[in-house]
């Protein structure tokens, strides 16, 4: 038999390939598939992705992930002295009648801990954020830079 170039080998391996006939897939392959479609289906609601939530859950997640979300916002900033307790009460006095509650349990516990804590002024909150700021870009940086060498086509 007469050697054959690269691309001579190349179309006669296509051509035995293409009149192979098609791999059927295993008999229990359907079953399989709908056996887990059925199982998936009779889930919970709440085992399932939020995305097949009831929409009335979704939005009473919403509501109260947006209601704790701003009560520690406001704790926080309270605790830190950008806003007056009196601002933050009269916020929260409409929403929780038990605010009052909460206050003179917070105060309680700021009574407590202040000794042992220094006296946190602007310059130390801007210091705060320009050092997460700088982390922030320093993380970005390092994942573009991450992404061009090991990821990037070349």
């Amino acid at each position: 038999m007469a050697r054959l170039t690269p691309e001579q080998l190349e179309q006669k391996i296509h051509a035995v390939l293409r009149q192979q006939p098609p791999r059927s897939a295993p008999a229990s392959l359907e079953a399989r598939v709908l056996g887990e479609i059925a199982r998936r289906q009779a889930l919970p609601w709440w085992h399932q992705s939020y995305a097949y939530w009831p929409h009335a859950i979704k939005l009473v997640f919403l509501v109260v992930a947006t209601g704790v979300a701003g009560a520690l916002l406001l704790g926080s900033m309270h605790l830190l002295g950008v806003i007056s307790g009196d601002l933050v009460e009269q916020l929260v006095t409409p929403v929780f009648g038990a605010a009052h509650t909460l206050r003179s349990a917070c105060s309680a516990l700021i009574g407590l801990v202040s000794p042992s804590w220094p006296e946190l002024s602007s310059t130390y909150l801007y210091a705060g954020l320009a050092v997460v700021g700088g982390a922030y870009a320093v993380m970005l940086g390092l994942g573009a830079t991450a992404y061009r060498v090991l990821w990037q086509h070349r």
